[in-house]
């Protein structure tokens, strides 16, 4: 299978507390640096389980995005398609965890894919074209969601939201989506409902559904999740899994859902989840 992934691509730096955090206080910590990204780490993964993957991300002419490049090719990710800006600089996320894994803070600095213009990406539409699946994130503009929406040719395309900020970016491209990813507050976001009960769960599932998304699934943490298609929401629990690194969970449900893009709603949230767990459960 062929597949082309579109968005981002970082350098994550972590910073791991040995105990539990103290506000205010200086706190004893492990720190790294690793590539990171939703459309780079998604590419990853699917590179590990042996897919035909490249990835189409934007990068600046700085050590960092030759890092990242690097750390890409020798995974097997086609970086052929790369766009390296030369009045940007390449991404970065510093994080904070507490002892537990747990997310304690996340700073952003990710606008080289905002950085994208028509050009760089028509150049490559054949990558686009040719996939067996398209996958996007929200870090890319409007505008640049639209051009590739519209290059695709009937590839299907998921949709992976990233964050409540820039959720709303796929506002009006809906019915051109045909798996789109969302967890709970983006989905609240993006619908106007608030997530309080399964059934206001099931209600932003349709609302998303009614306005043109074929497939959508909302992750709701330890509670599962939320799939839904035509006039059918199901909700599928989560495993029992010992947290030990919750960071880039999400793009770990996001590559299950697109390993079995072709197969059952039930099946592909399943794979979504068991990917999820997986990369939960393996310490960071």
């Amino acid at each position: 299978m062929r597949i082309t992934v579109i968005g981002a691509a970082n350098i994550d730096i972590i910073t791991k507390s040995k105990s539990k955090i103290i506000p205010g206080g200086s706190n004893p910590a492990d720190v790294s640096l690793t590539a990171g990204g939703t459309a780079r780490n998604i590419a990853a993964m699917l590179a590990h389980r042996g897919e035909d993957v490249s990835l189409i991300t934007a990068v600046g002419n700085d050590p960092f995005g030759g890092i990242l490049r690097d750390s890409c090719r020798n995974i097997g990710i086609n970086t052929d398609a790369w766009i390296v800006k030369n009045n940007t600089s390449t991404g970065i996320n510093l994080i904070t965890q507490e002892n537990n894994g747990e997310l304690h803070t996340s700073f952003g600095a990710v606008t080289a894919p905002e950085s994208i213009r028509t050009a760089d990406i028509t150049k490559h539409k054949e990558l686009i074209r040719n996939a067996d699946l398209l996958i996007l994130d929200l870090n890319l503009t409007e505008k640049i969601l639209a051009v590739i929406l519209e290059l695709r040719e009937g590839s299907p395309v998921m949709v992976d939201s990233v964050s409540v900020n820039k959720v709303k970016r796929a506002d009006g491209l809906l019915d051109k989506i045909d798996i789109m990813k969302l967890n709970r507050v983006e989905a609240e976001r993006l619908t106007g409902i608030t997530l309080e009960t399964k059934e206001r769960v099931k209600q932003a599932a349709y609302n998303l559904i009614n306005r043109g998304v074929k497939r959508v699934f909302i992750t709701l943490g330890m509670a599962g999740v939320c799939a839904a298609e035509n006039n059918s929401a199901i909700f599928v629990p989560a495993l029992p899994i010992a947290v030990k690194n919750k960071a880039g969970a999400g793009d770990a449900f996001s590559t299950g859902l697109a390993v079995k893009f072709d197969k059952d709603l039930r099946a592909q949230a399943e794979s979504g989840i068991a990917l999820a767990a997986e990369h939960i459960g393996r310490k960071g």
